[in-house]
This record gives C-alpha cells, sequence and structure tokens, in this order.
C-alpha cells in the first residue's frame, strides 16, 4: 500500500510522456503539411509568373509579326510594336512589365567583320564618346576581324578587354548579323550625332522624325547627310519580361529575329536568359 503514491506517479509520468510525444508527432506532421503547401503554392508561383514572361513575349512576337506584313518598308518608334512596351501594371497576383528594344538602335560591330573602314571609324568616334582607351578600340576590332562575326562578349574578354569597357560601349553597340545596319528610325541623337559627325544635323533630323514618326533618304539628304551604310527598317529586337507573383521575381530577356521572304514574315526567338 505504501507503493501506490510511486505507481500512480510513474502512471501519470507515463501518461505525460505519451501525450507529449503525440503532440510533438502532430507539431512535426503539421510543420510538415505547412512546407508542403508553402511549397506547392511557390511552384504555382512560379508556374504562373513564367507563364506572364511566355505572354509578353509571344505579344510582341506576334506584334513584330503583323508589323513586317502591313508595313514593310519603315521600323519607327511610332508604330504599335514600340507601344507594346508596358510600365509596371497589376495581374492577377503580382505585376507585369514588358520592354522591347530595337537592336538596330545601336551599332553593329560586326560590321567591322570586313574591315570596312567607314564602320572602324564611326567605332572609333563611338569608343572615344564612351571614354574608352584607343588601344582597348584596336583590340576589340582586331577580335572582331579575325575571329568574326561574334555572337557574345567571351572573346573580347578572352583578349583582355574589361567588362567595365564593354559596359561603357554597352549603349552605342550591339553583336548582330554582320548585314544588319544601323537605323535611323530607331537610333537616338547621341549616336546619331557621331554617325553624321553633325550634332546639328542630327537634331534637325531627330526633329523630324518626332514630327512625322519616320525618316527617309530624302530627310537624310536634306542636311547634307549620305544613307550609305544606314537603314531604315530592323529584324533584330530584345524583349525584357519582368514578372512579380507572390514572393517570385523573375526577369526574362528575348532576342527576337524576324525573317521575311515567300510572302511570308517569321519572328523567332534566337535566345532566352532567365533571371531574378
Amino acid at each position: 500500500m505504501a507503493r501506490r503514491p510511486d505507481r500512480e506517479g510513474m502512471i501519470l509520468l507515463n501518461v505525460l510522456l505519451v501525450v507529449a510525444m503525440a503532440s510533438v508527432t502532430v507539431l512535426i506532421m503539421v510543420a510538415g503539411q505547412d512546407i508542403e503547401i508553402q511549397r506547392s503554392a511557390r511552384l504555382r508561383d512560379v508556374a504562373q509568373a513564367g507563364a506572364y514572361a511566355r505572354a509578353g513575349e509571344l505579344s510582341a512576337v506576334t506584334s513584330l509579326r503583323r508589323d513586317g506584313i502591313v508595313a514593310a518598308g519603315t521600323d519607327n518608334l511610332a508604330e504599335p510594336w514600340a507601344a507594346l512596351g508596358q510600365t509596371p501594371v497589376a495581374v492577377p497576383g503580382g505585376r507585369f512589365a514588358l520592354t522591347i528594344e530595337d537592336e538596330q538602335a545601336r551599332f553593329n560591330l560586326n560590321g567591322m567583320v570586313n574591315a570596312d573602314p567607314a564602320a572602324i571609324s564611326l567605332f572609333q568616334r563611338i569608343g572615344e564618346a564612351a571614354g574608352v582607351a584607343p588601344e582597348t578600340l584596336i583590340r576589340i576590332a582586331t577580335v572582331v576581324r579575325v575571329a568574326g562575326p561574334l555572337s557574345d562578349s567571351r572573346l573580347l574578354v578572352a583578349a583582355g578587354v574589361t567588362r567595365d569597357e564593354i559596359a561603357l560601349l554597352e549603349p552605342f553597340t550591339t553583336l548582330l548579323p554582320p548585314a544588319a545596319l544601323l537605323n535611323v528610325n530607331t537610333v537616338d541623337e547621341t549616336l546619331l550625332a557621331l554617325v553624321l559627325r553633325d550634332p546639328a544635323a542630327a537634331r534637325t533630323l531627330i526633329r523630324q522624325r518626332d514630327r512625322v514618326g519616320y525618316l527617309t533618304p530624302a530627310e537624310l539628304a536634306g542636311v547634307g547627310a549620305s544613307s550609305t551604310g544606314l537603314g531604315f527598317t530592323s529584324d533584330h529586337f530584345r524583349t525584357v519580361t519582368a514578372v512579380t507573383v507572390g514572393d517570385v521575381d523573375q526577369v526574362v530577356t528575348s532576342r527576337l529575329s524576324r525573317t521575311r521572304g515567300a510572302g511570308r514574315v517569321d519572328v523567332t526567338v534566337v535566345g532566352r536568359r532567365s533571371g531574378v
């Protein structure tokens, strides 16, 4: 009879242990379910963000294809494709923004692949305006002539051109197929002034373009400029789609190429890079 309290105490302790173990088990199960729910929600958000990004890319492809059919003679900033860009807007579950850029609004480094004197001279002026050392410009032109056409900057870096120097040139230059000419209907005033070697003429042309929407060889001739080496249409574009869904941020950069022929126009994605 003296041991009864001890036995009751042991029984109570065992009950408490069982209850504690059961509680821990329930907590683990609940935590596991919460993690699985969070994981499922994130996967859903990732999928939804990807769908929005693809939709943005597809809208650019569709607009550029239509433009190539109905307005084949010009590509300018007053056309629907150029107005496609969206400032951030609310979409179900998050936000969406799209920008579209004409890559032929910049100087094509691969235009120097055949050692064209005019292209090399323009590149030197661009480099000087960008603050890049002459020896670096010579190195870049040499790499393009020897190993070009280039598709990216890796060979330039391997030849000793720094990332900082490439960044200085980036607002003015791009890497496209050698035949891709600078489009005077999308180029900015700073680069056009370097092309023409005449800031006043560039300003006049930009004002005319802003007023009418586009330029023709006649406008260039009117300021005493030649259209040799310049173009009025484009077939190479870049889109950047930025999407936020839940806590998922996704940025997709796509390079688009348009081809024309045999009564049809095709726009294909030739490069795509995703990031956050």
